[in-house]
C-alpha cells in the first residue's frame, strides 16, 4: 500500500487508510490499554500486569481518525469512493451504546467526535443515561486529578440513572459494588501492587494447605 501510494500520485487520497493502519498495526500497545480487565480485575503475568481494553481516551482518538479518513477519502478520492463507508451509522449507534450503557462512559462523546470528524449532527437523540455537561463539570472538579475517583462516581451515577427507569431493581446493589471495586485504588501502581500482594497471600495459602496434607498423611 506505502508503494502504491508514493508511485501514484491519484492514489494519494488513501494516505490517511495507510498512515491508520499503521498506527494500528505496532508490536506495543500496553500504553493505550487500561490496567484491569474488563470486569475490573488486575491480573498478573510474572511481575506484570496482563493489558485490558483499550482506554476511553485511545477509543475515541482512533474514531476520530477513522471518520476524519473517510471524509478525506470521499471528498479527495475518485468518484467510486465519493461515499465510501469505512464505518457504517448502524456500527456508530452501537458503539455509543456499549460507550454509554456497558462502559458507563456517560460523558456520551460520540456525537461531539463525529461532528468534529465530519461537519455533520450525529443522527441520534440523547442517550437517557448521559450526563449533562453542568453534571460532568461538577464531577471533575470535585475529583481534580484523581481519574480513578472520576470513574468511579462517574460510574456510580451511571448505574443509578440507569436503574432509575426501572420498576424493579434487581441487581442494583451488586452493580454499584462493582463500580467500586473496579477504582478503589489509588493508581495504577496500587493496583498492580494489591495484585501481587493478593497472588503472594494465594500462594502462600497454597503452600500451607499442601504442607498439611503431606504431614497428615
Amino acid at each position: 500500500m506505502s508503494a502504491m501510494i508514493q508511485n501514484d500520485h491519484e492514489k494519494e487520497w488513501m494516505r490517511p487508510l495507510l498512515e491508520l493502519r499503521n498506527e494500528l498495526d505496532i508490536p506495543d500497545d500496553k500504553h493505550l490499554r487500561d490496567f484491569r480487565r474488563m470486569d475490573g480485575r488486575v491480573q498478573l503475568f510474572g511481575d506484570a500486569s496482563i493489558p485490558g481494553p483499550y482506554t476511553q481516551a485511545s477509543r475515541e482518538n482512533w474514531l476520530i481518525k477513522l471518520l476524519s479518513a473517510q471524509r478525506w477519502a470521499r471528498e479527495n478520492g475518485p468518484e467510486e469512493v465519493a461515499s465510501i463507508e469505512l464505518i457504517t451509522i448502524e456500527e456508530l449507534h452501537e458503539i455509543r451504546r456499549i460507550w454509554i450503557e456497558d462502559k458507563k462512559e456517560i460523558e456520551d462523546t460520540l456525537p461531539a467526535i463525529y461532528f468534529a470528524a465530519t461537519g455533520e449532527q450525529f443522527p441520534g437523540a440523547p442517550n437517557q443515561i448521559s450526563a449533562t455537561s453542568e453534571i460532568l463539570k461538577s464531577l471533575e472538579e470535585v475529583c481534580g486529578d484523581d481519574h480513578l475517583r472520576y470513574e468511579m462516581v462517574r460510574d456510580l451515577l451511571a448505574t443509578e440513572r440507569k436503574y432509575a427507569a426501572m420498576t424493579r431493581r434487581n441487581g442494583l446493589v451488586e452493580e454499584l459494588g462493582r463500580s467500586i471495586k473496579r477504582s478503589y485504588y489509588r493508581d495504577r501502581t496500587d493496583a498492580i501492587e494489591f495484585a501481587r500482594a493478593k497472588a503472594d497471600v494465594l500462594a502462600d495459602d497454597a503452600h500451607l494447605e499442601s504442607t498439611d496434607g503431606v504431614e497428615h498423611q
